[in-house]
């Protein structure tokens, strides 16, 4: 299963629940900024997704700030690079 999110805390979330990042895209956003979508896979992810959207979300916490960091990582990488890396 797959899932798209632009919401950086959902997808830390679903990293830190064991979900696995498969692809980022850069897109025109609104006023003609760039916007970054993550592409998430995993069996569950659908079901954490919910969860996160529904506010059930539950995760350790060195884990969710590990999952931010990489994703806040690559989302600057692929920002600069002007597309994925």
């Amino acid at each position: 299963m797959r899932v798209t999110t632009q919401d950086l805390y959902c997808g830390a979330y679903i990293l830190s629940k064991g979900g696995s990042l498969e692809e980022i895209q850069l897109t025109q956003g609104r006023n003609g900024r760039p916007s970054v979508s993550f592409i998430l896979a995993g069996e569950n992810v659908e079901q954490l997704s919910k969860e996160f959207q529904t506010g059930k979300a539950n995760t350790n916490v060195v884990s969710f700030k590990v999952a931010m960091t990489h994703l806040k990582d690559v989302m600057f990488q692929t920002l600069r690079a002007g597309g994925p890396q």
